[in-house]
C-alpha cells in the first residue's frame, strides 16, 4: 500500500508588508489557492497576450518574467546564483523566505529519501522479484473455491526469444499465502503504525518543552537557537543516551571555558598563514565600560576574516602617545612586521602621535584613523550647527511626545502602518539624521494623525502638551528646513553606512565614496550654493586633514570597477600618484619588487594577460585584481574600529552577569576572547541576528537618548528575551 509522499506547501506568514496590504484588493484573485508565503511580498502584472502575469517585488520593483515563485522567493532570501538578491527587503522577511526555502529543500529531501525505500525499480525490489520467478513462471487465478492460497504452475518448456532449452517437465505445484507477496511491516519504507507515530511525535515534545522551559528559566535569548552549535550539542547528548548528568558551574566556568579558550587560540593561530600571504590590518579600538575602565581592545582583520586577539586595562596609566606607541608596537611585532599592512584606531591626538611614531619605525606600515570615525565627526561637526540644532531640538520634541504617551504611539502606528518613526543606527550621531529622514518620510501621515477625528475629540488634544505637539506637527517652517538638512546629509549617511558594513572591504571604494558624497551635495544646490558651502567646508576639512591617505588613492586605482570607466580616471588622473607612493613604500628599497609592480600596472590597466579575459572583464564589478601582492596588499584592507561593537557589547554583557570583571580579569579575557574567535559562521549568525532586530524599534537602544524620555520597567526575563 502505498502512501502520498507529496510535500505540502508553505503556509501563509502574517508578517505582510504594508505596500502588500495596500495591493491586496488588486492582486485578491490572482493570489487565490497560492499558499507560499512570497506571493504576501510581490505583485502580479497582467501581460496582454500571456497565459501567466508577469512578477513585480514589492521592495524593489524587480520585474520577474520568469521562474515563478520559487526565483522570486531567492530574490528576497538574497540567494545568489540564479538571480540578484533584494537589496531593500526587510531583514526579517529576508530570513523568513530563507527558512521557507530551507524548509522546502529539506521536505524534498526527505520525499526523495522516502520513494527511493519504496522504488519499485530499486534493488530491493529487483532481488525479490527474481526471488519470486525463479520459483514460478506462471500465476493461475484464484478459484472461487475455498482455496488457502495461490496455485502455482510449472515453467514451460521454452521462453518467447529464447534458444535456451529447458525441461518439459511442470515443477510441484506450491500453495504460497497472501502474506508473502507483501512487504513485512519490519521493511525498509514500510507504513508505520498510528501508535508509533504519536509516541514519537510525543516524545519529540516533551524533548521540545524541557528544553524551552531551561531558557525560560535561565533567561537564555530565545535566538540562542540559531547557534551553529545548537544542533550539534543535541545530536550529541541524545547518542550517550539515557543517563547523561551535565556539567556543573564549576566545571563550565573552569576546566571547559579553559578547553574552549585553547581550541580558540589553536583556530587563531591558523590565520597566521593567511597574515603571511596577504597582508593584515590591526585594530585599537579604546572605550570606557560600564565599571568605568578604560579598555583597549586590539583586533587582527585580513580577508580570512577578524580575530580578537587581546584587551589591555589601561585604567591605571596615562594615555600618551608614548605609552601608546608602545603598546602598538608590541602587537605589532606580535603580529609579524612584515605582515601588518595598515594600523586604524580612532582620531584622538594621542592616537594619531603614537600612530605617526609607527610608520617611522616601520617604513611599510601605514597609520590611519577609522573612517566610519571620521565620518561620524562630520556628521558630529554638521549637528553643531545653528540651523541644524533647531530643526534636531523640533523634531526630538515630536518624537518625545509620540512615544511618552501610549494613544499617540498607537494612533502614529496606525496611520504609518506599523512603520517606527525612529530607528537604530551605526552611531549616535548618524542617529540625529536617519531620524530626519524617518520624520520626513512619514510627515503625512503624522499631519494626518493629528487632524483625524480619533486626535481631535480625545482628551490629549484639548492639553497644553498636546496642543504644543500639534503646532510643532503642522509648523511649515520645520518641515521646510527639515528637506534641507536631510537633503545634505543623506549622502554622508550612506557613506557612513558602506565603511561601516562587514559585507566587503572598503578600502577600494572610500574615496570614490567621498568624492560622490560632495558632487550630490552640491547637485541637490545647484540654485543655492551658498547654502550647501558650509557643509561641505566640513566634509572638506576632515577628509583632507584627517583620513585621506595614499592608502585610499591606491585602492581606488586598483579597482576595477573605477579602473576601466574612463571618464573616472580621467577626473582623478593624480591617484596614480598615490599608488606609486604605496608601491615604493611597500617594496622599501627592493628594486626587483618595485619593477615587478610597475610593469603588473601596466597589464592591469591596458587589460593584458589575464586582465583581459572575458571571466575578468564581467566580474570587474564583484572581484579584486589579481596581481601577485599589491591588490591584494591594498584593496582588502580598511576595517573600521565602529564593527568591534559587538565586542564592547559583549564585555557589558559581562559587567551585568555573575562574572565579575573587576575580580575575575584572567577569567574575563579568556570569556571574551573564546566568544568573539568562535568561528566565521558564528560571526554571521550573529549579524545575521542583529540585522533582525534593526528595523522593529527597540527602545532599550535608546534609554537616556535625547529622541526618547522613556523609561520602562522590564523584567530580567522579558528584557533578555528582547535581545
Amino acid at each position: 500500500m502505498e502512501s502520498s509522499t507529496t510535500p505540502q506547501s508553505d503556509t501563509p506568514t502574517s508578517n505582510t508588508t504594508p505596500q502588500s496590504t495596500q495591493d491586496s484588493s488588486v492582486n485578491t484573485s490572482s493570489k487565490r489557492g497560492k499558499t507560499d508565503p512570497a506571493w504576501g511580498h510581490c505583485k502580479i502584472i497582467d501581460t496582454i497576450g500571456a497565459t501567466k502575469g508577469k512578477i513585480m517585488c514589492l521592495y524593489c520593483n524587480k520585474v520577474f518574467g520568469g521562474g515563478g515563485i520559487n526565483r522570486f522567493k531567492q530574490h528576497l532570501a538574497g540567494i545568489k546564483g540564479d538571480v540578484e538578491g533584494c537589496k531593500k527587503v526587510r531583514p526579517d522577511v529576508r530570513y523568513e523566505m530563507q527558512k521557507s526555502i530551507e524548509n522546502h529543500t529539506e521536505k524534498r529531501r526527505k520525499t526523495q529519501e522516502l520513494l527511493a525505500g519504496q522504488d519499485l525499480h530499486g534493488p530491493s525490489m529487483k532481488d525479490y522479484e527474481e526471488q519470486f520467478y525463479s520459483q514460478c513462471d506462471d500465476i493461475e487465478e484464484i478459484p472461487p473455491s475455498n482455496t488457502p492460497g495461490f496455485k502455482v504452475k510449472g515453467a514451460s518448456s521454452s521462453k518467447r526469444g529464447s534458444n535456451d532449452k529447458m525441461s518439459s517437465t511442470n515443477k510441484e505445484k506450491k500453495y504460497m499465502g497472501i502474506g508473502d507477496y507483501l512487504m513485512p511491516r519490519t521493511t525498509k519504507g514500510a507504513q508505520p503504525t498510528l501508535k508509533s507515530v504519536l509516541q514519537s511525535k510525543e516524545a519529540i515534545d516533551r524533548c521540545d518543552l524541557a528544553i524551552s522551559k531551561w531558557m525560560i528559566d535561565a533567561s537564555i535569548p530565545f535566538n540562542a537557537v540559531n547557534s551553529v552549535y545548537f544542533q550539534p550539542m543535541i545530536d550529541v547528548v541524545a547518542s550517550i543516551g539515557a543517563g547523561y548528568k551535565g556539567p556543573n558551574f564549576h566545571a563550565t566556568r573552569g576546566y571547559l571555558l579553559a578547553k574552549n579558550v585553547e581550541e580558540t587560540k589553536k583556530y587563531v593561530n591558523s590565520y597566521q598563514q593567511t597574515w603571511k600571504e596577504t597582508g593584515c590590518t590591526i585594530m585599537a579600538d579604546g572605550w570606557t565600560d560600564q565599571c568605568r575602565r578604560t579598555l583597549i581592545n586590539f583586533l587582527v582583520y585580513c580577508p580570512r576574516g577578524t580575530v580578537f586577539l587581546k584587551s589591555i586595562d589601561a585604567s591605571d596609566v596615562s594615555k600618551t602617545a608614548d605609552l601608546l606607541y608602545k603598546l602598538f608596537r608590541d602587537v605589532v611585532l606580535f603580529v609579524g612586521a612584515e605582515n601588518v599592512v595598515h594600523m586604524v584606531t580612532d582620531n584622538a591626538a594621542n592616537y594619531v602621535a603614537a600612530g605617526r611614531l609607527l610608520e617611522q619605525e616601520f617604513p611599510t606600515l601605514y597609520w590611519s584613523p577609522c573612517a566610519a570615525h571620521c565620518i561620524n565627526l562630520m556628521l558630529q561637526d554638521i549637528g553643531k550647527l545653528d540651523e541644524v540644532c533647531n530643526i534636531v531640538d523640533h523634531a526630538s520634541k515630536i518624537t518625545k511626545y509620540i512615544y511618552n504617551h501610549c494613544f499617540a504611539l498607537h494612533l502614529m502606528r496606525k496611520h504609518t502602518n506599523v512603520k517606527e518613526i525612529l530607528r537604530p543606527a551605526p552611531t549616535r550621531f548618524a542617529t540625529n539624521f536617519i531620524a530626519l529622514q524617518s520624520i520626513l518620510s512619514q510627515k503625512d501621515a503624522i499631519q494626518a494623525m493629528v487632524t483625524s477625528k480619533e486626535w481631535t475629540t480625545s482628551a490629549y488634544a484639548k492639553e497644553r502638551a498636546g496642543k504644543k505637539f500639534v503646532d510643532h506637527v503642522l509648523d511649515s517652517s520645520f518641515w521646510k528646513e527639515c528637506v534641507v538638512i536631510v537633503k545634505v546629509t543623506e549622502p554622508l549617511v550612506r557613506v557612513l553606512r558602506i565603511v561601516d558594513g562587514d559585507d566587503r572591504p572598503a578600502m577600494g571604494f572610500i574615496y570614490e565614496a567621498i568624492n560622490k558624497a560632495r558632487e550630490e551635495m552640491r547637485k541637490r544646490f545647484q540654485r543655492r550654493k551658498k547654502r550647501v558651502e558650509p557643509y561641505l567646508k566640513i566634509v572638506d576639512s576632515r577628509w583632507d586633514r584627517q583620513l585621506h591617505k595614499n592608502l585610499h588613492a591606491a585602492g581606488y586605482w586598483l579597482n576595477p570597477r573605477f579602473q576601466y570607466n574612463n571618464q573616472e580616471m580621467e577626473n582623478h588622473k593624480h591617484t596614480i600618484s598615490g599608488l606609486l607612493d604605496v608601491i615604493e613604500r611597500y617594496s622599501n628599497e627592493n628594486s626587483d619588487l618595485r619593477s615587478k609592480l610597475t610593469s603588473e600596472m601596466k597589464f592591469f590597466r591596458t587589460a593584458q594577460g589575464d586582465f583581459g579575459r572575458r571571466s575578468a572583464i564581467s566580474d570587474r564589478n564583484l572581484m579584486a585584481p589579481d596581481f601577485d601582492e599589491i591588490g591584494d596588499w591594498v584593496l582588502e584592507e580598511e576595517p573600521n574600529i565602529l564593527s568591534s561593537s559587538e565586542l564592547e557589547d559583549f564585555t557589558q554583557h559581562l559587567a551585568s552577569c555573575d562574572i565579575n570583571i573587576q575580580d575575575n580579569d584572567d577569567l574575563n579575557m579568556d570569556a571574551i576572547f573564546n566568544e568573539y574567535d568562535d568561528d566565521d559562521m558564528m560571526r554571521i549568525m550573529r549579524q545575521m541576528a542583529l540585522k533582525q532586530i534593526l528595523e522593529p524599534i527597540l527602545f532599550l537602544l535608546f534609554l537616556g537618548h535625547r529622541w526618547i524620555e522613556y523609561m520602562l520597567m522590564f523584567s530580567s526575563k522579558f528584557s533578555y528575551a528582547l535581545d
